[in-house]
C-alpha cells in the first residue's frame, strides 16, 4: 500500500501541485490581504448587488463553451485537441452575442428582476465579463494538457492583482457596485491576455483547420455539452442559490452579508482546490492506481477543509468583526452554518474529475437535479423561518449530497478497474 502511495504521489505530481499552489497561495494572499479594505470601502447592500452580478455571469459563462473546454484534455493528439479548442472558442464567442442581444432587447426587465435599475448600462457588463471568463478557462485547460502549470500560476496571481487593484481605484473614485464588477471583468481580461501571449506551444497552432476533423471531434465527445453541460449550469445555480432566494425573499444587504460570508470561508478551500483539481484530472487519466488516488485525495481534502474552518466555528463573529469591521460581525454568524456544506463540497471537487474520466456526465447530471430539487423545497418550506433555520437545513442536507456523490465515484471507479 505504502509503494502505491509512493508511486501515485510522484516527483512530478508534487512538483506540479506545489506550483499551482504557490501561484494560488499568492493569488489569495493578496485577495485576502485586500478584504478588510475593500469590505471597508463597500457596504454590505453594494457588495450584495455584486454577488447577483458575479453569480449570472458565473452562471453563463460556465456553460459558454459547452463544456468542450474540458475535453481539451482527452485526446491523444495535440491536433485534435487544437480543434476542441477552437469549437470551445466558437462557442463562447457565439454565447458573448446572443447575450449582448437578450438585454439589448429585454434591457428594461432584466434590469428590474436583478436590482440593476439604478446602474442603467451596468448590466452590458455581464457579456463582456462572461466571454473573458470563458476564454480564461478555456486556455487554463490548454495549458495544462501541456502541463504549463508555471504559467497557470502567474496568471491567477495577475488575476488576483488586476482585480483587487481595480476594485480599490474605482471605490476611491466613488463607482460603488460598478466598481467591484469592472475590477472582476478587468482581471479575466489582463490574465487571459498574459496566457495567450505566453503560449508556449505555438507548433499546436500550426495545425491547418480541418472542417472534418472539427466536426468528428465535436460529435466525439458530445456527452460534455449534453450532460456536463446542463449539470454544470445546475451546479451553477445550486452553488449561486442562496443569492437569488435572498435577493428575493429579503434585501442586497442579506445577500452581501452572505456573500462575504460564503468569499471568507472559500478562500483558503479554493486556494487548495484550484490547484489541486488541475493535477488530479491530469493524474487520474494516466496513473495506473486510481482508486488509491481517489481515496488519498477525498479523505486529505475533507480533513483539511475541516480543520481549516473549525476556528469560524467557536470565534465566527469576533473574527469577521475584527477582520473586516462592525458592519460584517452578523457574516460570521452565517459562516458557521455554512460550514458543513464548504467541508463536503470541497472534499468531492477536489476529485469530481473521476467522473469526467469514467464518462459519467449523465450520473452527475441526475445528482444535481436532485440538488436542485431539495434545495428548492427548503425555501419552500422554510420561506416563513428564519434565516438561520433556511441556512441550516440547506447546508446540512447539501453535504449529505456531496457525500452522497463522493461515495458513489469510489464505487464506480472500483468497477472501472474490477473489469479492466
Amino acid at each position: 500500500m505504502l509503494n502505491k502511495i509512493k508511486q501515485i504521489i510522484s516527483k512530478e505530481f508534487f512538483k506540479n501541485v506545489f506550483t499551482l499552489m504557490t501561484g494560488s497561495a499568492i493569488a489569495q494572499i493578496i485577495t485576502i490581504a485586500a478584504i478588510p479594505l475593500l469590505s471597508r470601502l463597500f457596504t454590505p447592500d453594494e457588495f450584495g448587488v455584486f454577488a447577483v452580478f458575479v453569480s449570472l455571469t458565473s452562471l453563463i459563462s460556465s456553460v459558454s463553451a459547452g463544456r468542450y473546454e474540458l475535453a481539451i484534455m482527452l485526446p491523444k493528439h495535440n491536433e485534435k485537441a487544437f480543434h476542441i479548442l477552437i469549437i470551445s472558442v466558437w462557442l463562447v464567442i457565439l454565447t458573448t452575442i446572443l447575450s449582448f442581444i437578450i438585454l439589448f432587447l429585454f434591457f428594461k426587465p432584466i434590469s428590474k428582476l436583478l436590482e440593476f435599475e439604478n446602474y442603467r448600462y451596468f448590466i452590458f457588463l455581464v457579456p463582456i465579463s462572461i466571454f473573458f471568463q470563458a476564454t480564461y478557462k478555456i486556455f487554463n485547460n490548454w495549458f495544462s494538457r501541456f502541463k504549463n502549470f508555471k504559467e497557470i500560476s502567474i496568471s491567477k496571481v495577475i488575476k488576483s492583482g488586476t482585480g483587487v487593484g481595480s476594485k480599490i481605484s474605482f471605490a476611491y473614485l466613488g463607482f460603488g457596485s460598478i466598481g467591484l464588477a469592472l475590477g472582476e471583468t478587468i482581471s479575466c481580461f489582463f490574465s487571459g491576455i498574459f496566457l495567450f501571449f505566453r503560449n508556449k506551444n505555438k507548433q499546436a497552432f500550426n495545425y491547418k483547420f480541418n472542417k472534418e476533423l472539427l466536426k468528428e471531434e465535436m460529435i466525439k465527445h458530445k456527452n460534455f455539452p449534453f450532460f456536463s453541460m446542463p449539470m454544470a449550469f445546475l451546479n451553477s445555480i445550486s452553488v449561486n442559490v442562496l443569492v437569488y432566494f435572498l435577493t428575493i425573499a429579503f434585501n442586497s444587504t442579506v445577500v452581501g452579508l452572505y456573500s462575504q460570508a460564503n468569499k471568507v470561508i472559500n478562500f483558503p478551500l479554493n486556494f487548495l482546490s484550484n490547484s489541486f483539481t488541475s493535477v488530479f484530472y491530469q493524474k487520474i487519466t494516466t496513473t495506473k492506481n486510481r482508486i488509491n488516488l481517489y481515496l488519498l485525495s477525498y479523505i486529505s481534502s475533507f480533513i483539511i477543509a475541516f480543520v481549516i474552518l473549525l476556528p469560524i466555528v467557536f470565534w465566527g463573529e469576533d473574527l469577521f468583526g475584527f477582520v473586516l469591521g462592525k458592519e460584517w460581525i452578523y457574516s460570521g454568524h452565517i459562516a458557521k452554518f455554512l460550514i458543513p456544506l464548504a467541508v463536503a463540497g470541497f472534499a468531492t471537487r477536489n476529485t469530481s474529475s473521476v467522473f469526467l474520466y469514467l464518462n459519467l456526465q449523465k450520473l452527475t447530471l441526475i445528482w444535481q437535479v436532485i440538488y436542485l430539487l431539495i434545495a428548492i423545497c427548503i425555501f419552500y418550506f422554510f420561506k416563513e423561518t428564519k434565516l438561520d433555520t433556511i441556512l441550516l437545513y440547506f447546508s446540512f442536507f447539501g453535504a449529505i449530497m456531496y457525500i452522497s456523490l463522493a461515495f458513489v465515484g469510489y464505487r464506480k471507479l472500483k468497477q472501472s478497474e474490477f473489469l479492466k
